[in-house]
């Protein structure tokens, strides 16, 4: 004798319609947002880096790249860690591809008419040249090749490649000391521009 289904009762249209209510609600509401679960499984985003609260909900997520790599293993000081950063954060004003803290994917800039060129835009670009005549041509040149590919494109560059072919280097240590010598000398001409804007104001 074969055992009856049982028939599950059709959704009640209002509990349905209250249900896509409090999602909506939850969606505008930023204490509730986490990153997406899914895309942190994919192959592609194995570097990133989370970081869970209590309940166990991704609530921060940054792709690691080389500078995360020598900071974690103590060989780049804090103040050329934040030098780099405040670079890459110029960067993405530049090319206006500033992302939330969960959106990994690639980020180019396609906006480059005049009137899409605003003021925050143009000032970044400023800041930057400014910053970057003081660190020294080469040192300029290699931090821009390693900066831009993760700020514009999303994805860290192959940082031995880019430093074989921004400097001509091939040994794997020598490589290595050309980065951290390029962020040292960043971390220098950003203090040295912080330096001089405290001048002005005094003055």
């Amino acid at each position: 004798m074969s055992r009856k289904r049982k028939l599950s009762r059709p959704s009640d249209p209002m509990d349905i319609a209250r249900r896509r209510a409090e999602a909506r609600a939850r969606e505008a509401q930023p204490d509730t947002w986490g990153a997406d679960v899914q895309a942190l499984r994919l192959p592609a985003n194995a570097d990133v880096a989370r970081q869970a609260d209590l309940g166990g909900r991704i609530v921060r997520a940054r792709r690691q790249d080389v500078f995360d790599l020598f900071r974690s293993r103590g060989s780049l000081s804090q103040p050329a860690f934040e030098a780099v950063r405040r670079l890459q954060d110029q960067i993405a004003v530049l090319h206006g591809a500033h992302r939330s803290a969960f959106d990994f994917q690639p980020k180019v800039d396609r906006s480059r008419r005049p009137a899409d060129f605003g003021e925050a835009r143009r000032l970044a670009g400023v800041r930057i040249e400014r910053a970057l005549d003081l660190t020294g041509l080469s040192s300029a040149r290699l931090l821009m090749a390693l900066c831009e590919s993760e700020v514009v494109l999303g994805r860290p560059a192959d940082w031995r490649a880019t430093v074989e072919r921004e400097t001509g280097e091939r040994l794997p240590d020598a490589q290595g000391a050309r980065v951290r010598a390029a962020c040292d000398n960043l971390a220098e001409a950003f203090a040295r521009l912080d330096r001089e804007r405290g001048l002005r104001r005094s003055g």
